[in-house]
C-alpha cells in the first residue's frame, strides 16, 4: 500500500491513474480516491481530510467502488498553474474549536487574559459584598436580633450561627454581575472540555473545573428561584486561584506569541512573581474564610482588617494572640490553610532556589533598559580566563572616555569562584556583566545586545591545543555576529596569519603569529624593541617608577607611561604653531619645548589618506594634518607654562643659528668613529645585535651632504630622503672597503652575493600577506642547499664548523614550520638593511617542514633549516650556537591543558635555563605564554637584585595594580623575554585609537607606505657622547642633519657589587 501511494503522490501533474480500483485510507483520516478512467480526458484526484470511520463503516467503504467515491473532474475551473492534487479540510466543530482556542497562540492568549480578567473582578466584587452586607439585619434567622429574641443560641454556650454561614445579603445588581460572569465562565468552561483531549473523567475531575463548579454552579442555580436562592453564599473568593492559573497560562503563551526564547533570568523573575501571586491568593483565601466563618461567632465577629491582622501574625509565626478564633470551625480551618502553606510555599522556594543557583552561574542578564541608558561592548572567547577578563578591563576603562561603558562578557563556562570575585569588585560590579552562552546562539547574542552594542571583541582563547581549530571558532564566532548584527564593530584576535583572509570585513584584526614572529625579528636588529613596543601599547600612568630605588629603574619606570597619542594639528596647542614647516623641525623643536616626540603624520587632505612615519624634511605640515606623537600625558591633559614658553621661544633662535656648527661636528665625529678602535669591554658583548655593527650608516649619509660644498646646507636636508636616500646610501656603503672588517659578505666571495637583488617575494606562505621588498635571490636555491649541517655540491659552507662563521648566526627554534616564520625572515632580510651586513638564519624545526614552506624560503638568501630540539645539544651545537648572535626560541604551540594555567611554560623556561648553564655567553630571546612567568627567567635563588625586585613586584600589584608588575625584571627589561599576551592590549586600545595597529605594522616593518620611515639603530660611541651630553641635544642633532628621529634609548650597564647581577637594562 506505501509503495503504491509513493508512486501516485510522486508523479505531480504527469498523473495517470492505472486500471485498478484500490482506495487507501491512512491513520490520519485522509482518503486517497482513485477512479479507473472511462474517459480519454484527464481526472484531477483529491485528498479529502476525513474522520476516521468506525469499523463497521469501514467494511461498508470497502466494498463500495472508486466511482462512488469524492472526485473533481478537469472540467472545473482550475486557476492556471494550479496542480492537479487538491486538498480539502473537513474538520469537525470539535476540530475547528480545538484549532481555535489551542493551536492559535494568540486566540489561547486572549481566552488567558480574558479569564484573569474575569476571576480578578470576581474576586474585587466578593470583597465589595463584604462592605455592603449588614450582618446584623438577618443575624437571627433573616430578622435584626432583639433583646427578648434568643433564637441565635446561648453565647455563654458558643453555639454556631449557622444561619450567616449560608445566607448573606447581596444587593439585586451584584447579584446580576456576579451571575452573568458564572455563566460566562462556566460555559466556557463547558466549552474547554468538549474540545479537550483525553477522557472526560480525567477533565471533570481536573482541580481548575472543580473550583469553577464550586464558584460558579451554586450562583447559576439561583436562577431557578432568585427570591430566595439571591442570598445564598457561594465561596467566590476561590476565584483567586483560577486568577493565578490564568496568570501561568498568560506567562507561558506571552514568549509563544512573540516569538521569544525564555532566559532563565526571565524564568526566575517568573517564578517568583508566581510565588508572589500564591502567597496572595493564600492570604485573600485565609482572610476572606477566616471573615466569613467568624461571622458565626456569637461573641467574637472579624472585620476585614482584624481578619488580615490575624493572618498576617499567624502566617509570620508571631502569634501575639490579641485577635484568635473563637469558634472551632474557624480553628479547623486555620489549621487546614497553614498546612497548605507548609505544602506549597517550601516546594515553590525550592524551585526559584534552584532557578538562582543556574543565573548564579550563566551570569547577570543585560536587560534592554540598560542597554538603552547606557554604551557597552561585547567580550566573547571560548573561555574567558581570569587574567585575560583583567587586562582587558584594566585597559578598557584606563581611558577616561570608556569610564561610564558597560562591558558584557559572554562565555561558554560558567563562572568559577576568580570571575565571581572579579565581578563583585566594587570597581566593576555595576559596569560589567558575565553571561554565559555562545556568540553562535542568536538568543545570547539577542541577551547580550549586540545589535546596540559599540563593539565585539572576539578574543582568541589562551592555552589552547590546536591553534587552527582555535581561530576556525573565532571566525565562525566572527560570521555569526556580523550575520545577527552587522553594523557592530568587530576588534578580532587571530593565531594564524592565513586566516585573517576570513575576516577582512572586521575594522581590526590582530595575528599573533604575525606580530609575534616581526617582533622577535626586529628584537635581532634592534635589541629591547619587544619591551618598547609592549610598553607602548600598555596603558600607564608612570607611576612605576615611584616605588623603584636606583635611579635607572626610576627613569625607566617613569617613561614607561609614554604612550602614542594623535591631535589635528589645527587643533593642537603644541603643534599648531609649525603650521607651513618641515616635519624633521617641527619635531625637534615640539622635543625641545613640550618634551613630545613627534612621530608620524595622516594627511588627511588624500582622497586614500595614510599613515607615515617620519616622512621626512620634505613633508610640509598643514593644519588638517593628524600629528601623531610619543608622550607621557596627552596634550588635553598637560598644562603650558606660557613665561616658560616665552623663554623657550628666544632661545630656539639661537638654537637654529647653532645648528650648522651641531651638524658638522656630529659629522666630524661621526668620521672620526669609523675609523677609531677603541675598546669598550663587555659593552660590546652585551650590546651585540646586528645593526650595532652597522652605527656607520649615519656617517654615511653625511659623506654624501659633503661631496656637493656649494649647496646650503638647509636645501641639503631636502635630497634624496626617505627610501630613495637610504639605497644609495646603503648601496654606497656596501661599496666601500674597510669600514667594518667583520662583515661576512666582505670577506668570503664564494655565497653567491652576485645572485642576490631586491623585490617581493616571489612565493608567499599564506594568502593576505604583504609583499615587502626584501633581499632575494635571482634563482630560488635547491632544496639540498637548504638543509644546514649537511653540505653538498653546490656550497660546502653550511655546517657550524666551518671558521666564517663567528657570532654572526640568527637560530630560531620553533616546534614546526608554520607560515608565521615568513614574518620572521622577512624583516631580517629587508631591503633597509646593508646586503653584506646579512646574517644567516638556522631555522630548528622539530619536524620536517612541507615542501611549500621549503618553496617559499628558497628564493631568501643565507636562510637553512635542520630537524633539532632545543632540549638535545647535540642539536644544538649542530645549528651553531657557539657561534650565533641570537638564538630566538618560540613557545611551543601543542601543551596539555590539564595542568595550571601558569605550567604551560615550564618546558620552555628549563630548557633556557639549561642552555644558560651550558652555554653562558648566548644571547637568548624567549617567548613565552604567560607574562606572569617572566620572573622564572634567568632565576637565581640568592640573588638580591633579583630578591629586590620582587618586593617592588608585589608592591606595584598591591598598591598600583599595574599591569606591567614584571617591568622590572631584568629579561623583560633588556628585551630577552617577550610573552605574545601582552599585544592582547594592542587590540583593547584600538577601540579608542583606531589607528594604533597600523602604527605598530608599520614601525614594524609588517607593512610599508610610501615617503613613510623606518626602523633602523645607532650606536653612540663615546667621542658622540662627550659633544651630546643629553638625549635632547642628540635628538636635535639627528633631527637637524639627517631627518632621522631618535625613540628610544637601549643602555648598558655594569653593575659591580655582584658579577651575578649583571644584565641589560632598557629605558623607554
Amino acid at each position: 500500500m506505501d509503495a503504491q501511494k509513493e508512486s501516485l503522490l510522486g508523479q505531480g501533474d504527469s498523473l495517470t491513474p492505472n486500471n485498478h480500483d484500490n482506495n487507501f485510507i491512512n491513520e490520519e483520516g485522509l482518503s486517497i480516491n482513485k477512479k479507473e478512467e472511462t474517459v480519454r480526458s484527464p481526472r484531477t484526484f483529491v485528498i479529502n481530510r476525513v474522520h476516521r470511520p468506525p469499523s463497521d463503516e469501514r467494511e461498508i467503504l470497502n466494498k463500495v467502488r472508486s466511482s462512488e467515491l469524492v472526485r473533481q473532474d478537469s472540467e472545473e475551473s482550475i486557476p492556471p498553474g494550479s496542480g492537479p492534487l487538491k486538498l480539502r479540510d473537513h474538520d469537525s466543530l470539535r476540530g475547528r474549536l480545538r484549532k481555535v482556542f489551542y493551536r492559535r497562540t494568540s486566540a489561547r492568549f486572549t481566552s488567558a487574559v480574558f479569564d484573569l480578567i474575569v476571576k480578578t473582578l470576581a474576586c474585587i466584587l466578593y470583597v465589595v459584598r463584604i462592605y455592603l452586607d449588614d450582618v446584623t439585619l438577618y443575624q437571627c434567622n433573616g430578622s435584626p436580633c432583639t433583646a427578648d429574641n434568643t433564637t441565635t443560641g446561648d453565647k455563654e454556650n458558643g453555639e454556631i450561627n449557622w444561619y450567616v454561614l449560608l445566607w448573606v445579603n447581596r444587593p439585586l445588581p451584584l447579584w446580576i454581575i456576579q451571575v452573568t460572569l458564572a455563566l460566562v465562565t462556566f460555559i466556557k468552561a463547558l466549552l474547554y472540555i468538549y474540545i479537550a483531549k483525553g477522557t472526560r473523567c480525567e477533565v471533570f475531575f481536573h482541580g481548575s473545573f472543580v473550583l469553577e463548579f464550586i464558584t460558579s454552579v451554586p450562583l447559576i442555580a439561583t436562577l431557578t428561584y432568585p427570591s430566595m436562592l439571591k442570598d445564598l453564599f457561594v465561596p467566590h473568593f476561590l476565584n483567586c486561584w483560577l486568577a493565578k492559573k490564568a496568570l501561568e497560562k498568560i506567562l507561558n503563551d506571552l514568549h509563544l506569541t512573540r516569538q521569544k526564547f525564555q532566559t532563565i533570568s526571565v524564568t526566575l523573575s517568573q517564578q517568583m512573581l508566581l510565588l508572589t501571586v500564591v502567597l496572595l491568593c493564600l492570604i485573600y483565601t485565609t482572610v476572606c474564610g477566616v471573615h466569613h466563618i467568624q461571622r458565626a461567632s456569637p461573641e467574637k465577629t472579624l472585620s476585614m482588617f482584624d481578619a488580615f491582622y490575624y493572618v498576617i501574625v499567624t502566617f509570620t509565626t508571631v502569634g501575639y494572640g490579641d485577635i484568635a478564633p473563637d469558634i472551632w470551625i474557624s480553628r479547623l480551618f486555620m489549621i487546614l490553610m497553614i498546612c497548605v502553606a507548609f505544602a506549597f510555599i517550601p516546594f515553590q522556594i525550592q524551585i526559584i532556589a534552584s532557578t538562582w543557583i543556574q543565573r548564579g552561574r550563566a551570569g547577570k542578564e543585560y536587560t534592554q533598559r540598560k542597554a538603552a541608558g547606557n554604551k557597552h561592548v561585547v567580550v566573547c572567547s571560548q573561555n574567558l580566563s581570569t587574567e585575560s577578563v583583567m587586562d582587558f578591563l584594566q585597559e578598557f576603562f584606563a581611558h577616561p572616555k570608556l569610564e561610564e561603558h558597560m562591558v558584557v562578557l559572554l562565555g561558554a563556562d560558567e563562572m568559577d569562584n576568580n570571575m565571581q570575585m572579579i565581578l563583585k569588585d566594587p570597581k566593576w560590579t555595576h559596569r560589567v556583566f558575565y553571561l554565559r552562552g555562545s556568540a553562535l546562539k542568536d538568543i545570547d547574542l539577542q541577551r547580550c545586545r549586540i545589535s546596540e552594542a559599540e563593539a565585539c571583541f572576539i578574543l582568541a582563547p589562551r592555552n589552547c591545543t590546536d591553534k587552527s581549530q582555535a581561530d576556525h571558532h573565532t571566525i565562525l564566532r566572527s560570521w555569526a555576529v556580523k550575520d545577527f548584527a552587522p553594523k557592530c564593530k568587530q576588534y578580532i584576535q587571530l593565531f594564524k596569519p592565513e586566516n585573517k583572509i576570513h575576516v577582512k570585513f572586521a575594522e581590526h584584526v590582530v595575528c599573533e603569529d604575525e606580530f609575534k614572529y616581526a617582533l622577535l625579528a626586529n628584537n635581532c636588529l634592534y635589541p629591547g624593541l619587544s619591551t618598547l613596543v609592549s610598553l607602548l601599547v600598555h596603558t600607564s600612568a608612570g607611576l612605576e617608577g615611584k616605588v623603584a630605588k636606583e635611579k635607572w629603574q626610576q627613569i625607566y619606570g617613569r617613561h614607561s607611561g609614554n604612550e602614542i597619542y594623535h591631535i589635528q594639528l589645527g587643533r593642537s596647542v603644541f603643534f599648531k604653531q609649525y603650521e607651513g614647516k618641515k616635519f624633521t623641525d617641527a619635531s625637534f623643536d615640539a622635543h625641545q619645548k613640550y618634551g613630545v616626540c613627534l612621530m608620524a603624520v595622516l594627511d588627511s587632505t588624500l582622497d586614500d589618506p595614510r599613515l607615515q612615519l617620519n616622512p621626512g624634511p620634505q613633508h610640509t605640515l598643514k593644519s588638517t594634518d593628524y600629528c601623531f606623537y610619543m608622550s607621557i600625558a596627552k596634550e588635553e591633559y598637560s598644562k603650558i607654562n606660557p613665561k616658560a614658553l616665552a623663554q623657550d621661544d628666544a632661545k630656539s633662535a639661537i638654537r637654529t643659528r647653532n645648528m650648522e656648527k651641531m651638524a658638522m661636528e656630529l659629522q666630524r665625529m661621526l668620521e672620526e668613529s669609523d675609523d677609531e678602535d677603541e675598546d669598550e669591554g663587555e659593552e660590546e658583548s652585551v650590546f651585540n645585535t646586528i645593526t650595532s655593527q652597522r652605527g656607520f650608516d649615519l656617517a654615511m649619509r653625511l659623506r654624501q651632504q659633503t661631496t656637493v660644498p656649494s649647496r646650503p646646507f638647509g636645501d641639503l636636508l631636502t635630497t634624496e630622503t626617505g627610501r630613495q636616500q637610504a639605497y644609495h646610501a646603503r648601496e654606497e656603503m656596501d661599496a666601500s672597503d674597510g669600514t667594518i672588517n667583520d662583515q661576512l659578505l666582505n670577506k668570503y666571495k664564494d655565497m653567491g652575493q652576485e645572485e642576490f637583488r631586491t623585490g617581493p617575494p616571489p612565493v608567499t606562505l599564506y594568502v593576505g600577506s604583504k609583499k615587502t621588498t626584501c633581499y632575494l635571490m635571482k634563482d630560488r636555491r635547491p632544496k639540498c642547499c637548504l638543509e644546514w649541517a649537511k653540505n653538498c655540491e653546490h656550497c660546502k659552507y653550511k655546517n657550524a664548523n666551518d671558521e666564517r662563521w663567528h657570532r654572526n648566526l640568527i637560530i630560531l627554534a620553533a616546534e614546526h614550520a608554520n607560515n608565521g616564520i615568513y614574518n620572521f625572515i622577512v624583516p631580517l632580510r629587508s631591503e633597509f638593511l646593508g646586503m653584506r651586513t646579512l646574517s644567516p638564519i638556522i631555522l630548528l624545526l622539530e619536524e620536517e617542514p612541507h615542501y611549500i614552506f621549503l618553496e617559499a624560503i628558497s628564493h631568501f638568501p643565507l636562510v637553512y633549516w635542520m630537524i633539532g630540539k632545543i632540549t638535545s645539544v647535540d642539536d644544538l651545537l649542530k645549528a651553531g650556537i657557539n657561534k650565533a648572535s641570537h638564538l630566538v626560541i618560540v613557545n611551543r604551540e601543542t601543551s596539555s591543558t590539564n595542568n595550571e594555567d601558569y605550567l604551560v611554560d615550564a618546558e620552555t623556561i628549563v630548557a633556557v635555563q639549561t642552555i644558560s648553564k651550558l652555554f653562558p655567553d648566548a644571547n637568548i630571546m624567549t617567548e613565552l605564554n604567560s607574562a606572569a612567568n617572566i620572573r622564572f627567567m634567568q632565576f637565581q635563588a640568592h640573588d638580591k637584585y633579583s630578591q629586590m625586585v620582587s618586593r617592588m613586584e608585589r608592591k606595584l600589584k598591591s598598591s598600583i595594580f599595574s599591569n606591567l608588575s614584571h617591568i622590572f625584571r631584568l629579561p623583560f627589561a633588556a628585551g630577552q623575554v617577550f610573552s605574545a599576551s601582552m599585544l592582547d592590549t594592542l587590540l583593547y586600545q584600538t577601540f579608542v585609537k583606531g589607528y594604533l595597529i597600523t602604527f605598530v605594522r608599520l614601525l614594524l616593518g609588517i607593512d610599508a607606505e610610501e615617503n613613510s620611515g623606518h626602523l633602523s639603530s645607532i650606536k653612540i660611541k663615546k667621542t658622540t657622547k662627550a659633544s651630546y651630553r643629553t638625549y635632547g641635544e642628540l635628538y636635535s642633532g639627528l633631527c637637524s642633519t639627517t631627518g632621522e628621529i631618535p625613540i628610544a634609548l637601549y643602555r648598558t650597564d655594569q653593575q659591580a657589587t655582584d658579577p651575578s647581577e649583571e644584565d641589560s637594562k632598557v629605558r623607554k
